[in-house]
């Protein structure tokens, strides 16, 4: 979301740091659901992850007395925002299924752009100059990354295209949500809007899982594994619990320039985990297509201007 009021951020904190740390376990986040989607589907793994990370976040949230804020909220609009979130998280780990980690956690990153088109269709800010050089940049490397692999007519594999659509739209979708979520932004602070959210996004989440679970089945055995298990905890408590809170304290701390230079961990850090523990191949278009979407990510931040 958006950044939140958070008045009690310090200047004694290393705002840098934390979001280094919550880009770089988002990076990991790619990797490990990729290697894990054979015990555990996608869209049951998403229910399992956000299920044990927004338990996490509520017990800590009542260890420092705080409530979660449902009283405080306009309920619509926190209704409409955990869809938009719950949809975004689904499509998340359904294009990394269908793609890999890597590209999972690259595509993505074309988020700015939908922050900035959503910024100017729902809230009329306008898009700098500079930033639709970003816009075009980062499209060519999304379709470049699209068309990796296909054969010599430019034809990629159905499957692999609708990966990177749904990639693309979790991006989209997690700005959109972003939007939306301003109003709970404005009235409770990002961390906790974005914990009261996420809980309510479980009820929609939840029936998609089911579905799942039922037409193609649960390998309990499989799912239960320690390194599922590992895999569960990195993911629920690693990459949701304390890497919303570090880069929600983060972000309330650091200027946007800090924020967008950190978020380049995350497609790093996700290629020396897929290279090293799933031999993910890294080619020429791969790189290429990496360069051309987060070199158009860097001109969209430095085109924002302050805030």
């Amino acid at each position: 979301m958006s950044r939140g009021s958070a008045p009690h951020a310090t200047s004694g904190r290393a705002p840098g740091i934390d979001l280094a740390v919550a880009a770089s376990l988002w990076g990991g986040l790619y990797v490990i659901s990729a290697a894990t989607f054979d015990a555990i589907p996608p869209a049951t793994l998403t229910l399992i992850r956000l299920a044990v990370g927004v338990a996490v976040l509520l017990v800590y949230a009542r260890m420092r007395g705080v409530g979660v804020g449902w009283s405080e909220v306009p309920h619509r609009a926190a209704w409409v925002a955990a869809l938009v979130a719950a949809t975004s998280m689904l499509l998340q780990f359904g294009g990394t299924a269908l793609t890999s980690g890597v590209e999972g956690s690259v595509v993505t990153m074309a988020t700015p752009i939908f922050v900035l088109l959503f910024g100017r269709l729902l809230d009329g800010v306008a898009i700098p100059s500079r930033a639709w050089g970003g816009i075009a940049l980062a499209i060519a490397g999304v379709l470049l990354l699209s068309l990796r692999g296909a054969d010599a007519q430019l034809v990629a594999e159905p499957s692999r295209l609708l990966g990177m659509l749904a990639l693309v739209g979790a991006g989209g979708t997690w700005a959109l949500y972003s939007s939306l979520g301003r109003p709970l932004v404005a009235a409770i602070g990002a961390s906790r809007a974005i914990g009261l959210t996420a809980a309510l996004a479980l009820v929609f989440i939840a029936p998609v899982a089911l579905v799942e679970v039922a037409v193609a089945g649960l390998d309990l055995a499989a799912a239960t594994t320690p390194a599922a298990l590992g895999a569960v905890a990195y993911l629920a408590v690693g990459a949701t619990a304390i890497g919303w809170s570090l880069w929600y304290r983060g972000y309330a701390a650091a200027p946007p320039r800090v924020a967008a230079a950190a978020l380049f961990l995350q497609p790093f850090v996700a290629a020396l985990l897929g290279v090293g523990l799933l031999g993910e191949a890294v080619d020429a278009s791969l790189v290429a297509g990496a360069l051309l979407l987060l070199g158009g990510v860097a001109l969209i931040a430095r085109g924002e201007g302050p805030r």
